[in-house]
């Protein structure tokens, strides 16, 4: 049993290496750099459509001090997003999820931070990159553990207007791709 349970971790913790890079991936600040969905950088994550389940009842505290109450979206459409300043495609979907947050009206972009070192890390990292939609470190884990296992990252979770989750991308966010699926959910067609 101790042998599985070793090759099981070992296998997790593989697949953890391969979808995100380390820090030394190089960062570009200039605004004119192509985003996740147009360069050559890593593959679109795969979309995941999963029984409808109610978003967990977990009130998240962001960067700025504000309390975002997930079951109280009522409305909106939820994109939330796990990741970490570590990660290399985490730092390249950025762009496209901050296009996303401001474009799409009632729209909610959630950035979930897993970083060990925690909001000073996090923090630094948010304002350099102008990051416009609320972030969260969630350094007991406890948004991980409601969401289920986070199987690498990024990982991003859509909830629907009604409240339920029904899609799970692992890897990059494919912005273009799922442009209209966002259109529909916030038209109240999907």
């Amino acid at each position: 049993m101790h042998r599985l349970l070793t090759v099981a971790c070992t296998a997790g913790l593989l697949i953890l290496l391969v979808a995100c890079g380390g820090d030394d991936a190089p960062q570009s600040n200039d605004p004119a750099a192509p985003s996740a969905s147009e360069s050559s950088g890593p593959l679109p994550g795969k979309v995941r459509d999963v029984t409808p389940e109610p978003v967990p009842e977990l009130t998240l505290n962001t960067l700025d001090g504000a309390a975002v109450d997930l079951a109280a979206q009522d409305g909106k459409v939820l994109l939330i997003n796990f990741w970490a300043t570590w990660c290399a495609p985490c730092r390249e979907e950025i762009p496209d999820l901050k296009g996303l947050h401001t474009e799409l009206e009632n729209l909610t972009v959630i950035g979930i931070a897993l970083d060990r070192k925690g909001r000073e890390v996090v923090e630094p990292f948010a304002q350099k990159l102008d990051i416009n939609y609320p972030i969260v470190v969630d350094g007991a884990g406890t948004a991980e553990e409601e969401f289920g296992p986070i199987p690498g990252l990024p990982t991003t979770i859509l909830v629907t207007p009604d409240g339920n989750v029904t899609k799970r991308v692992v890897g990059v966010f494919p912005t273009e791709e799922m442009r209209p699926t966002l259109e529909a959910m916030l038209n109240g067609e999907a």
